[in-house]
């Protein structure tokens, strides 16, 4: 296991750069999640994904691995929250922003720390699989 606290970041692109490639990182880990979960038809697959990648959902997950995120992390997710994005329409734009920062923070560990990156999708993983309150 890495030593969270001592992460440092350099030279990382724009926040909003990096939410765009988290957001693509997440939705990879879903996928990948979802096929390993067994799931093989379309609906399943895709109900699976959009329960988890919502906004709602990734705040959810962000509340359950933030004990577990050094404060450079932190910093980052901070960053990507404060980025100015449009909302969904089913999206308030608290949850919203909050889960733009996760999206900032995947993105930054996919680019300069992937093994953190996978450190966090093994705390996910269990959540995301059987969460404890889960909404429809």
């Amino acid at each position: 296991m890495s030593d969270a606290a001592n992460l440092a970041f350099h030279n990382l692109p724009h926040p909003r750069a990096l939410a765009f490639l988290g957001d693509a990182v997440f939705e990879l880990f879903l996928r990948e999640l979802a096929v390993a979960q067994g799931l093989s038809q379309s609906r399943d697959l895709h109900d699976f994904t959009t329960r988890h990648a919502k906004a709602s959902a990734q705040v959810a997950l962000f509340h359950q691995l933030k004990p577990h995120l050094s404060e450079a992390e932190l910093e980052l997710v901070r960053q990507g929250r404060n980025v100015g994005v449009g909302t969904g329409r089913r999206s308030d734009q608290a949850a919203h922003r909050q889960a733009t920062g996760l999206e900032a923070l995947l993105g930054a560990l996919a680019l300069q720390h992937p093994q953190r990156l996978s450190e966090l999708w093994a705390l996910a993983r269990p959540w995301l699989i059987n969460p404890p309150d889960s909404e429809g």
